[in-house]
């Protein structure tokens, strides 16, 4: 099986995983294990996010052979974007596991639900007022009824929206 996703339900993984997340062969997971580098948890697994961070930081891979200085110098700089770049991921998706960072696809869906349901009840808004109004003697009382049908609008999206929240974060989407 090739996949890097974790088998264990709390999401952390094994140290041939976390050599595959890395893009590194497992004796340099072992071997920076033994180092003090990174550190799995009791049972030997790791926390995917944290083991990438104690990478980051803790390990630093060799430049290689005998490339003159120049090339060095290059392969340093790209090795730090690289690592920069993993860095920001890393947070990101501990920002996300955290759920202080919410994906733009989730955001989109939770908006354009919001505005279909707010759609909706805008345009049913005429049929539920138009035998009230009839009714109506006053402009007060004409009034009276469109403010009510408006606050009963705007509850029903409120806890309408909140239900929806609630089901979202129950399925972990959020």
């Amino acid at each position: 099986m090739t996949t890097t996703e974790p088998k264990d339900p709390t999401g952390r993984i094994t140290q041939a995983e976390l050599a595959r997340r890395l893009k590194v062969s497992r004796p340099s997971v072992s071997k920076a294990v033994k180092a003090g580098r990174i550190t799995p948890d009791e049972d030997g697994l790791f926390d995917p996010v944290e083991a990438e961070l104690q990478w980051i930081a803790n390990t630093r891979q060799k430049a290689g052979g005998l490339a003159s200085k120049a090339t060095q110098s290059g392969y340093a700089q790209a090795r730090a974007r690289k690592e920069s770049a993993l860095a920001k991921m890393a947070e990101l998706r501990l920002m996300q596991a955290e759920g202080t960072l919410v994906l733009k696809e989730d955001m989109d869906f939770v908006l354009t639900d919001f505005g279909e349901t707010l759609r909706a009840k805008l345009e049913a808004l005429p049929d539920r007022l138009t035998h009230a109004v009839m009714a109506a003697r006053t402009q007060s009382e004409i009034h009276k009824t469109i403010a009510a049908a408006a606050h009963e609008i705007l509850n029903e999206i409120s806890e309408t929206m909140q239900r929806k929240a609630e089901e979202f974060t129950e399925a972990g989407l959020g």
